[in-house]
C-alpha cells in the first residue's frame, strides 16, 4: 500500500511539474503577445502618422491643383481670347487686301485693254 501511495504521489508530483511547465509556457506566451500587441500599437501609430502626412500632402496638392487652375482661368484664357481676336483682326485685314487685290487687277485689265486699242489705234 506505501508502494502504491508513493506511486500516486509520485504521479501527482509528476503531474503538478508538468502542470508548472504548462504556467511557465502559458507565460512565457503571454509575454510574447505582449510583446506583439505593443509591436502593433507602434506600427498603427506609425500607419497613422503616415495617413496624416498623406492627408497633409494631399490639401497641398489641392491648393497647388486651385491656384494652377485659376491661373489657367485668368491668365491662360485671357491670352487665348487675345490670340483668337488678332486672328480675326488679321482675317479683316486679310480679306481688306483681297479686296483691294481684285479692284488692282480690274484696272490693270481695263489699263492692258486700253494700251492694245491704243497700239492697234497707232
Amino acid at each position: 500500500m506505501e508502494e502504491k501511495i508513493l506511486s500516486i504521489l509520485g504521479e501527482l508530483l509528476k503531474g503538478q511539474e508538468e502542470l508548472r511547465n504548462d504556467v511557465t509556457a502559458l507565460k512565457v506566451g503571454q509575454e510574447e503577445l505582449r510583446d506583439d500587441v505593443t509591436a502593433l500599437k507602434v506600427g498603427q501609430e506609425e500607419l497613422r502618422n503616415d495617413v496624416t502626412a498623406l492627408k497633409i500632402g494631399q490639401e497641398a496638392l489641392t491648393s497647388e491643383v486651385t491656384h494652377i487652375k485659376l491661373t489657367l482661368e485668368n491668365e491662360t484664357n485671357v491670352k487665348i481670347q487675345a490670340l483668337f481676336d488678332a486672328r480675326e483682326v488679321q482675317k479683316d485685314v486679310n480679306q481688306h487686301i483681297f479686296t483691294e487685290l481684285d479692284q488692282i487687277k480690274g484696272k490693270l485689265d481695263r489699263l492692258q485693254i486700253e494700251t492694245a486699242h491704243v497700239r492697234v489705234v497707232k
